[in-house]
């Protein structure tokens, strides 16, 4: 998989989530894998920061560590200069997570996705254990890192965080 079809897969999961539940959409988390991608809807995600931290890196632990995914996506219901959006937020071993979000319609429908764009460090910080948990993964037959030799290659087994500019 690369990068860009992760993006397309967690909107897709966007999608799927809006024409399968309705609004509102419980936080969902994504986890792309070989044979079929799994969502985790969290519809009791604490409001305050810390306890979805806790909630997120259980998660990670339980179910990106444990079962080695080495990609995650996030999709939650948010309201962005009063207007209604659907956020989709995702990240991958040895990429840095990026954003993206559609404008829900009258109709309640989503519309096109903006163009994504790097996640700063500093928002959604509860999400920062998906990144760290496929990170921390080792780089055998890491099906990302062939994609930017900046940010390692084929060879690369180190296992270790990467660093970001």
């Amino acid at each position: 998989m690369q990068f860009e079809e992760l993006r397309f897969v967690c909107q897709q999961a966007a999608l799927d989530l809006v024409q399968q539940k309705g609004r509102p959409v419980p936080p969902t988390v994504v986890l792309p894998g070989p044979d079929r991608t799994r969502l985790l809807t969290l519809p009791d995600l604490p409001p305050d920061d810390e306890l979805r931290h806790t909630v997120i890196a259980q998660l990670a632990e339980d179910h990106v560590t444990a079962e080695a995914v080495p990609c995650w996506g996030f999709v939650a219901e948010a309201e962005v200069e009063d207007a209604d959006v659907l956020v989709v937020a995702y990240g991958a071993r040895r990429h840095a997570p990026e954003i993206t979000a559609s404008r829900f319609t009258p109709e309640d429908e989503l519309a096109e996705f903006v163009a994504p764009e790097p996640l700063d460090p500093t928002a959604l910080p509860f999400l920062h254990p998906l990144q760290h948990a496929v990170d921390a993964l080792p780089g055998q037959g890491d099906v990302f890192s062939g994609i930017d030799p900046k940010r390692g290659g084929p060879d690369d087994t180190s296992g270790g965080l990467p660093l970001h500019p």
